[in-house]
């Protein structure tokens, strides 16, 4: 098996070509320093001997595994490599000096309050006792990585601020300060989105996803100790555990489901691209669109329209594939018609009889994501005034209207324009009045299916 650089190493003849192109570029990179720029599409066409579209999909797994990132209109580059560290009950000193990397922190803020019934509950204090809270920046060789805020009784470590400091060890501090030694702790992890304060703190972008960590711990003789909150950047850090399953667990016959799989979209996909269209209006858009508009919608003519959307190079198309492999929904997306700084979102769309499962924030994140690069661009998009589920979906992804507005002809329903503005150095997003002119094979966005 050959994996030099540069050549595609052999692969099972079913597997996708675009697997093949991805090892061999994932075989490359990883000899390369991060930040490092990769070849052109072009030129990886030609050097691995395949499409464009089969280069795309090989760059946008690598992508989505978070080893690339791509600047609009300067490349593709190679992302740095996530730390990783497994989930002990260890201080994040501990931590990043067993992974030989250079720990350090700033002292935020702290404050002595009266604890939330919540923090009372956590740290096993009455309703009130005061406590204290230190908030404090994490860096990794220098690198911001997470904000911890820490929670302690007040009273039972009193000074221990002080004496923590910017750079201090929390757990060394209580084992030699005050005599103290933790055995256990309860921990969840679960996925947030980093509002202005944090992104500003972190040095990303608002709306970029972070790992949160809330962490109850005990000490040798079972009594609350801690109880600490840490948003780490979910680009810079990943965590690792050991798993055993449980004695008293029972296999069972029934067979696991398969992942919903996000892809880009080829040119054989546009059949049941369209139909997804044409079930998504005929489905979600009864209401305020004239009925005799939705029972004219052809399957030949809308899959001759939208082929020459999907193998277009000035947008990228992207499907959601049932279990069984069905194309289900789809999005497509690229620059802004009205202003090429700015990404936009021309078009998502769901089946109704694969709505309930997720699948539209799934396309949704997945879009955002690329269109976002690192999370500085803004991205646009139209909708339905009266298509209120799909605007709760994109408000919860940070879209926001704006004053533009315009009504197609045919169709009768007006539409809205959003935005969503990441740490950008562009102003807002323009409030025009697009012609009402402006026809569907211009700007398919109209709306999104109900999910």
């Amino acid at each position: 098996m050959n994996t030099k650089p540069g050549l595609i190493r052999d692969t099972d003849a079913s597997s996708p070509k675009y697997l093949g192109v991805h090892d061999a570029l994932l075989t490359l990179i990883k000899g390369m320093p991060n930040g490092a720029g990769l070849p052109t599409e072009r030129e990886l066409c030609e050097t691995y001997g395949v499409s464009r579209s089969t280069v795309r999909q090989a760059l946008a797994q690598l992508e989505h595994e978070q080893r690339i990132f791509r600047r609009q209109g300067k490349g593709t580059f190679v992302a740095r490599a996530k730390i990783e560290q497994r989930l002990e009950l260890m201080s994040h000193t501990e931590g990043m000096r067993a992974r030989g990397i250079f720990p350090s922190s700033k002292l935020i803020d702290v404050r002595r309050l009266p604890a939330s019934i919540d923090i009372a509950a956590k740290l096993g204090l009455a309703a009130d006792t005061e406590v204290l809270r230190i908030e404090r920046l994490r860096f990794a060789d220098e690198d911001p990585i997470a904000i911890e805020v820490l929670f302690l009784h007040a009273l039972r470590f009193d000074g221990i601020a002080a004496a923590l400091g910017d750079s201090g060890s929390l757990y060394q501090l209580l084992s030699s300060n005050y005599g103290i030694e933790l055995a256990s702790a309860e921990e969840t992890i679960e996925a947030v989105s980093a509002e202005r304060r944090e992104a500003e703190l972190l040095g990303c972008s608002p709306g970029t996803p972070l790992l949160m960590l809330s962490r109850r711990s005990l000490d040798t003789r079972g009594q609350p100790t801690e109880f600490v909150q840490s948003l780490y950047r979910g680009d810079r850090f990943r965590f690792q555990t050991g798993l055993e399953r449980p004695r008293n667990v029972v296999s069972s016959l029934e067979p696991t489901p398969k992942e919903r799989t996000i892809r880009v979209a080829q040119a054989n996909d546009t059949p049941a691209i369209a139909t997804v269209f044409i079930e998504a209006w005929r489905d979600g858009y009864k209401d305020f669109v004239d009925e005799s508009v939705l029972a004219s919608l052809d399957q030949e003519e809308t899959t001759n329209w939208l082929g020459g959307l999907v193998t277009a190079d000035v947008t990228t198309t992207i499907v959601a594939e049932s279990p069984e492999g069905d194309v289900v929904g789809f999005a497509r997306f690229g620059d802004d018609h009205d202003d090429p700084r700015y990404g936009h979102l021309y078009s998502l769309y769901v089946a109704p009889r694969a709505s309930g499962q997720g699948l539209g924030r799934l396309l949704l994140d997945r879009a955002l994501s690329e269109l976002s690069g690192l999370g500085d661009r803004p991205v646009t998009l139209w909708v339905f005034k009266e298509n209120e589920r799909a605007q709760r979906l994109y408000r919860s992804a940070g879209f926001s209207p704006n004053s533009a507005h315009r009504v197609d002809e045919r169709y009768g329903a007006e539409e809205i324009r959003m935005h969503r503005v990441g740490s950008s150095i562009f102003e807002t997003t323009p409030n025009i009045v697009a012609p009402t002119n402006e026809t569907v094979t211009e700007n398919d966005s109209l709306s999104v299916s109900p999910l």
